[in-house]
């Protein structure tokens, strides 16, 4: 894998994922005592890495209550640890990153995800401090190349600081925000019924329609600190809502070329912050990854927000098209735009 495919959408690659309190003990163990036939601890770090070094970065392991271990993985294989120790109110990270993978981007990746993760799972803490030695070069790199700053230093070391990251994902939907994507969907039901539209007032889209939507790998949510914001479902084929239409014309009539966006919507208090346009945008270029002709979509004529958010995208007004599973105020304004 290369570095530029490795930054092209690190979320689908890889993953932070937390030790549990239940095996902590134990791999506290397995590192403090050097036995590592269970979890292969040199392997996974790499075989220059000595059992004092190992000691040194895990001097606070006492209070076992406040150290906490995150496993990078690709593919299910394990190519780095994190650490986070809480001990006297200091929120250290130590890290070590798999000898062959390292130089390659994941130390920079995988610390990005560690603190988003963090974000989530200590919400209250807002800046993370790392003591590296002057002679790490590469561990040095890595943290500032996560926006750090120097905080103190030493003459053997460098302490370094990163505030906590708040920043926008796009990325698949799993089946554990399936709650959080009906909550914002029954606020987005609510505003189109006040705005006088007959859309999303007929049963569609239900739970069933998300849960397949899921299952299918269609539903790419907007994520602002690991919290679900938005969503759009990203449909690649010829879609048969778009085959015939009116008072105007496809440039690419209906084809398997395609891709259609549909069920798009936004957390009512995540209004005015352009998530609808990035969720339409990252689309386009979801749709360039598999080699589509266009990318169509359609609205309401009473549903101007979203009109807005598809003609800044870059889509072109086609014409009129008919949704085929409504039965009442069926009509919808179509847009297209050309790959």
């Amino acid at each position: 894998m290369s570095e530029k495919n490795l930054f092209k959408n690190p979320e689908e690659i890889l993953k932070i994922s937390k030790y549990t309190s239940s095996i902590k003990n134990k791999l506290i163990s397995f590192i403090l005592n050097f036995e590592i036939d269970e979890l292969n601890i040199l392997t996974i770090l790499g075989k220059d890495l000595s059992k004092e070094n190992l000691e040194h970065k895990l001097n606070s392991l006492i209070d076992i209550n406040n150290i906490f271990f995150y496993f990078l993985e690709e593919d299910n294989e394990v190519i780095g640890l994190y650490i986070l120790s809480l001990k006297n109110k200091i929120n250290d990270i130590s890290f070590i990153i798999k000898k062959d993978k390292r130089n390659k981007g994941y130390g920079k990746i995988g610390l990005h995800l560690l603190i988003k993760k963090l974000s989530f799972d200590h919400p209250d803490i807002n800046e993370y401090y790392f003591t590296i030695s002057k002679k790490n070069i590469y561990g040095s790199l890595i943290i500032f190349g996560n926006n750090a700053s120097l905080f103190k230093e030493t003459d053997t070391e460098y302490i370094l600081k990163i505030s906590k990251i708040n920043k926008v994902w796009i990325h698949k939907v799993s089946i554990d925000d399936l709650s959080k994507v009906m909550e914002i969907t029954a606020s987005a039901k609510k505003l189109l019924k006040s705005n006088g539209s007959l859309q999303w007032q007929q049963g569609y889209p239900n739970e069933e329609t998300f849960s397949n939507d899921i299952k299918n790998g269609n539903l790419y949510g907007l994520y602002e600190d690991n919290e679900l914001k938005g969503y759009g479902a990203y449909i690649l084929g010829k879609d048969l809502n778009y085959v015939e239409i009116n008072e105007g014309n496809w440039i690419f009539p209906a084809n398997d070329k395609d891709m259609a966006i549909h069920r798009v919507a936004v957390d009512e208090n995540s209004h005015g912050k352009n998530y609808g346009v990035k969720i339409l945008e990252y689309g386009i270029k979801y749709a360039k990854k598999f080699d589509c002709l266009t990318v169509k979509v359609d609205t309401h004529k009473n549903n101007i927000p979203m009109q807005k958010c598809i003609k800044k995208s870059g889509f072109l007004y086609r014409g009129i098209i008919k949704i085929l599973t409504e039965k009442l105020d069926f009509l919808r304004l179509a847009y297209e735009i050309v790959l």
